[in-house]
């Protein structure tokens, strides 16, 4: 039985920040942030990891509306 079944795949800081298309310091800075503009992350022991679905929440809740 594979132990990762039901568990999703998380993203490293690297992957995130390619799926962006922003610089990695850009993200860490974003992840620090105490507002609404922080960008989703679970932290994993003292990684951070990211879920592909937080991103894409991420970007959808950014849109201009117009």
């Amino acid at each position: 039985m594979d132990k990762t079944q039901g568990i999703e795949h998380l993203l490293t800081p690297e992957e995130a920040a390619e799926i962006l298309r922003v610089k990695l310091s850009w993200l860490y800075q974003h992840t620090r942030r105490r507002t609404q503009d922080r960008v989703p992350f679970v932290k994993v022991g003292r990684y951070l990891r990211f879920r592909e679905q937080d991103l894409v929440a991420y970007i959808e809740s950014r849109k201009l509306k117009g």
